[in-house]
């Protein structure tokens, strides 16, 4: 072989190296499919209080998360923008949204209700990881600013 065709095979190869490492393809990221708390909880297993006085209308609560942190700390201790969609709460027939930051416990934000401010605090009894779904529990306190 010749010199010269020896850089044109190194060119080519280059090039192709080139050309695959800049492909329009993303890399692979973890998934954002939300939290391990994510679930419609029903019956016993919600529990709704405005300023102390529990809220027997809601039968409902359905939880989902969007993971707002990412790195390495984000694995031990993930933070998730979460929407609490509660049935029943201002009006049996209507679905209230509560946005709320969530940790994998617990979770707080503010919110309006039928023109009344809340803080919002709650929490989640059971454990997504060694518990059965059935026995996993929502607790949420609305209390007047």
């Amino acid at each position: 072989m010749s010199f010269k065709s020896i850089l044109l095979f190194l060119f080519s190869v280059m090039m192709v190296s080139i050309c695959v490492s800049c492909s329009n393809e993303e890399e692979p990221s973890p998934s954002n499919e939300g939290s391990p708390r994510d679930w419609t909880y029903t019956g016993d297993n919600v529990k709704v209080y405005i300023n102390g006085e529990i809220q027997t209308r809601v039968k409902e609560l359905r939880v989902r998360s969007i993971q707002l942190s990412s790195g390495e700390e984000s694995i031990s201790n993930p933070i998730y923008d979460t929407t609490l969609i509660i049935k029943g709460l201002s009006n049996s027939n209507k679905t209230t949204n509560i946005q709320v930051i969530a940790t994998l416990d617990n979770f707080s934000g503010t919110t309006t209700i039928d023109g009344h401010d809340y803080n919002v605090s709650g929490e989640y009894i059971g454990n997504p990881f060694e518990t059965h779904y059935s026995k996993l529990c929502i607790i949420v306190r609305l209390e007047s600013k």
